[in-house]
């Protein structure tokens, strides 16, 4: 097995560790949290959270930029060329710093009109502080976020994600300890942008330690440049639409109804993000090898066998987590921070459904991205982000927060789901078509199958802690078995068997 290929499943291994880390971390916390601060401050903290995440749109893609880039250079073996475009990128990072920290400023300084019917006095001045705090936060997250794709691009995932997991509980113990001494949502805030701050030193340190990279005084010529920023651009849609389809729904809810509600709808985000993130630590690990691919001219068959490989395990592992949630979800809401929030169940549930599949293709991006084709899927998807807005404040007026979910959903189902895999067909040439067949023959039926069983298992459960435990556990190994014989192939089969046997 090759170094690379050791990486990857390293990567994997410890990408599904951090996942695990964070979803334990976040069942402990979040309740010790709302506990301490009660749901309304939960609220503020969650929307200040959100806000500070709009200007994450600011950085135009350019994170996602980098690695694409250098793993076009690293594949053609040009220093030369890698050096430049380094030089370029913390340049143009140290410019949108600037740029975002002004327009932080100016938010600022209009939150207490953009919620004084929606909020109390003393907490839209809780609000302003936190976000300030916030906003030193987002302008290291920008200047940070070039390290990132360095490491990323040259494939150290075992560092990447070790530091990362590392760094979390850190936050984590210093979260509870400062809580506990009786601080609130301002101390919490610091200690995200601190802990942000010392990622960003580690990073940096390794980088000029141990990878063969050289930064020069030296931009890179303005065709590269201007390559460079056409594709950052849209790859910025993509940023703009994520953040419609899951920041904007907490703007409208903060606006249209109150603070306590807006804590529940994001005890359910949570669990969304949490989803989404079981599917990226497979696709984000082989985003380089998938542009290096294209990069190459590989036959289209080997490449759709990859696209098929990374979406056949990604739908195995969503999967299971959707048939879990589906059965347990409203109790494990329950048991993990009261009765009050049980509408966080119907938060996350419906927009799982869509989701399934859309991360199941999620490596398509890459293609795209290697290619230099994700504009007109930046804008397929954007437009359908807006409609979602308009969609999504109609029904949160009739339904409450729930009709913000329903809004993204449907964006979701017709802007990823099939407006984007129509354009993938056509136009850029991937067989999408066989691509679901091959999904829903290996995938579908396991789900099928393990639900009933699951809703049948939970009948003799009790709603407790072990229950619940125990409900995962026996669902886990009815769909275990299962994903082995009607999911796998046969090489997938062995290729299994030499990962146990050779770890």
């Amino acid at each position: 097995m090759t170094n690379l290929s050791r990486e990857r499943r390293n990567g994997v291994v410890l990408s599904y560790c951090s996942i695990a880390i964070r979803n334990v971390a976040a069942l402990l916390l979040i309740p010790f949290i709302i506990n301490h601060l009660g749901v309304s401050d939960y609220g503020i903290y969650s929307l200040v959270s959100a806000l500070a995440g709009y200007l994450i749109v600011l950085e135009f893609g350019l994170a996602n930029t980098t690695i694409r880039f250098l793993s076009v250079y690293k594949a053609n073996n040009d220093k030369v060329k890698e050096a430049e475009f380094i030089s370029s990128i913390i340049t143009i990072y140290g410019a949108l710093a600037l740029f975002v920290g002004g327009i932080g400023l100016i938010v600022w300084y209009k939150l207490p009109d953009i919620f004084s019917y929606s909020l109390s006095a003393a907490e839209i001045t809780l609000l302003e502080s936190a976000f300030l705090v916030l906003l030193v936060n987002v302008v290291i997250t920008l200047m940070s976020n070039s390290l990132t794709g360095i490491i990323s691009s040259y494939q150290r995932f075992r560092f990447q994600k070790t530091t990362e997991i590392l760094v979390f509980i850190a936050r984590c113990i210093s979260v509870v300890m400062c809580l506990e001494s009786g601080f609130g949502v301002l101390t919490i805030v610091i200690i995200d942008t601190v802990t942000n701050l010392l990622h960003s030193v580690i990073r940096f340190i390794y980088i000029r330690r141990n990878i063969d990279i050289h930064f020069q005084a030296k931009l890179a010529d303005k065709a590269t440049l201007k390559e460079i920023f056409v594709y950052a651009s849209f790859i910025a849609l993509n940023v703009i639409v994520n953040q419609i389809n899951w920041r904007v729904d907490n703007l409208i809810i903060g606006t249209l109804t109150n603070s306590k509600t807006l804590g529940i709808f994001n005890i359910g985000s949570q669990l969304i993000f949490s989803f989404i993130a079981f599917a990226s630590a497979i696709s984000n690990i082989f985003t380089p090898k998938i542009v290096q691919m294209v990069k190459q001219d590989v036959a289209p068959t080997v490449l759709m066998a990859q696209l098929g490989t990374i979406g056949r395990y990604q739908m195995m592992v969503l999967g299971y987590i959707f048939v879990i949630f589906a059965v347990f979800g409203e109790l494990f809401i329950h048991l993990f921070v009261g009765a009050e929030f049980s509408e966080a169940f119907l938060v996350a549930l419906i927009p799982m459904v869509p989701f399934i599949f859309v991360l199941a293709q999620s490596s398509t991006n890459a293609v795209l991205q290697a290619l230099n084709k994700h504009k007109v899927r930046s804008l397929l998807l954007l437009a359908t982000a807006l409609a979602n807005v308009v969609i999504s404040i109609i029904l949160v007026k009739k339904l409450g927060m729930i009709g913000a979910v329903w809004g993204t959903a449907i964006a979701l189902v017709v802007g990823e789901l099939l407006l984007v895999n129509i354009y993938l067909y056509r136009v850029v040439g991937l067989n999408m078509l066989n691509f679901y067949q091959q999904l829903l023959r290996y995938s579908m039926p396991v789900i099928l199958i393990s639900m009933p069983l699951a809703f049948a298992l939970a009948n003799y459960l009790s709603a407790t802690w072990l229950g619940l435990i125990l409900g995962c556990f026996f669902t886990g190994l009815i769909y275990l078995v299962l994903s082995y014989f009607l999911s796998l192939m046969v090489p997938e089969r062995k290729a299994i068997k030499r990962l146990i046997f050779s770890w």
